[in-house]
């Protein structure tokens, strides 16, 4: 007699569950969802703009309001129109760099480079915003550097997707500013991908 093969059945009962799911959203009108894949974000953007690097391009769409600044590659430069670099209060930025170490490992090097840059210092968690690249892994933190001369914080999301390392920071001198131009950062989360490697 011969033992029943327990992962094939709970395979192959995993994968009736969600055939079921899937039909039953689809008898009931909505739009049945399947996993997002990282790297793999269909992109359609209205006004995309292209951050070409050695390691590989991503698109975006700036939000309502600020340019890509020209002059300066990665990390690249979003202000807000009418504002130059020099004298900005409030910047977008984006770095794109080779992930050549563990995700979790990159986050913690970060922060303690971080630590070591400016003292007094602090580093919040705050909650995962939404991204376009929803199966990539993510972690979104706030930075707080609070010398006396000097002072920012920055709301920094990094996310690993195809052996990249995208971090993603709104940059601002008060945690007011942060939450002033908060919806704008999370547009921009909703409207980056990679597109190339």
């Amino acid at each position: 007699m011969t033992k029943p093969n327990c992962r094939k059945g709970g395979f192959l009962a995993l994968l009736a569950l969600f055939v079921f799911s899937i039909a039953f959203q689809a008898a009931e009108g909505q739009h049945p969802t399947v996993p997002a894949l990282c790297g793999e974000a269909k992109v359609t953007l209205g006004n995309p703009v292209y951050l070409t690097t050695s390691l590989g391009m991503v698109t975006l769409e700036p939000p309502q309001g600020w340019a890509l600044d020209k002059a300066r590659e990665n990390p690249f430069y979003l202000l807000k129109s009418g504002e130059k670099y020099e004298s900005a209060r409030t910047l977008i930025y984006i770095n794109i760099e080779r992930l050549e170490v563990p995700f979790q490992r990159a986050i913690q090097s970060d922060a303690r480079a971080f630590s070591e840059s400016c003292q007094p210092s602090r580093i919040q968690d705050v909650d995962q915003p939404e991204i376009l690249e929803q199966g990539c892994e993510r972690k979104a933190q706030m930075f707080f550097c609070e010398r006396k001369q000097g002072a920012y914080v920055d709301l920094a999301t990094k996310i690993s997707v195809e052996g990249l390392l995208l971090n993603i920071v709104l940059s601002a001198d008060s945690t007011a500013e942060i939450s002033r131009y908060r919806k704008d950062y999370d547009y921009l989360l909703k409207h980056l991908a990679l597109v190339s490697r």
